[in-house]
């Protein structure tokens, strides 16, 4: 399909009514699958499953989107693993947010002709809704239709150095009924919860907890 008419069946999709999106990490449901068509993808068509880890930064002056999709397809051939970077992000007036860019870039760091224009809203329910159109803008058909597929967030933990004794761990606000544990060896006979202050910043809640002089692994656990 080529990429003029890749935009145009990317608008004719329908986005559901939303909140707004929020920082994080989020994964496909199990089940989760998308259309693949082509000229060299089997019998022109085939339906293919579909998982994906998508990290999610919406704090910055211009939105990105970072996909890990373990089996990605590309022209009717084997699944494989791919890393997908947005190029330009933005917040639409629905309140979805809207990412484009280059399927395979991660690959090919010169650019090719494969493109991706996606979109992600929020439901009633609070899960993540994905839609949006993969394709190839050269002189062949060949595009995947991704189509309602449900997201669900990840207890992700993000951890940067505050100074040179302190660390600051931080995670989405749709874990706030979960709580911080850590322990000092795994296996762990043990976790200990992390009584240090919380902070909210944005979308993300956050605790700072100095480094001392043993290991610890953090996890976050639900209530």
């Amino acid at each position: 399909m080529p990429l003029a008419a890749f935009g145009i069946l990317v608008d004719l999709l329908a986005w559901p009514a939303c909140a707004a999106l929020a920082s994080g990490v989020y994964q496909t449901v199990p089940g989760a699958t998308v259309e693949e068509r082509g000229d060299r993808v089997p019998n022109r068509s085939r339906i293919v499953p579909l998982f994906g880890t998508l990290a999610f930064d919406l704090s910055a002056t211009e939105p990105s989107l970072t996909a890990v999709i373990t089996n990605a397809v590309l022209e009717g051939g084997e699944p494989f693993s791919l890393t997908v970077r947005s190029s330009t992000g933005a917040q639409l007036t629905d309140s979805s947010y809207r990412f484009t860019g280059d399927y395979l870039r991660d690959i090919y760091p010169s650019g090719t002709q494969y493109g991706f224009d996606w979109r992600f809203s929020r439901s009633t329910n609070g899960e993540v809704v994905w839609n949006g159109i993969t394709g190839w803008g050269g002189g062949h058909a060949w595009y995947v239709t991704i189509s309602n597929v449900t997201l669900v967030a990840a207890d992700w933990l993000n951890i940067s150095r505050v100074g040179t004794e302190s660390v600051q761990i931080a995670w989405a606000t749709n874990f706030a009924d979960h709580v911080l544990e850590y322990a000092t060896s795994l296996p762990a006979t043990g976790w200990t919860t992390v009584t240090n202050a919380m902070h909210t910043i944005g979308d993300r809640l956050s605790v700072t907890v100095d480094t001392g002089a043993s290991k610890r692994f953090f996890r976050l656990r639900k209530l």
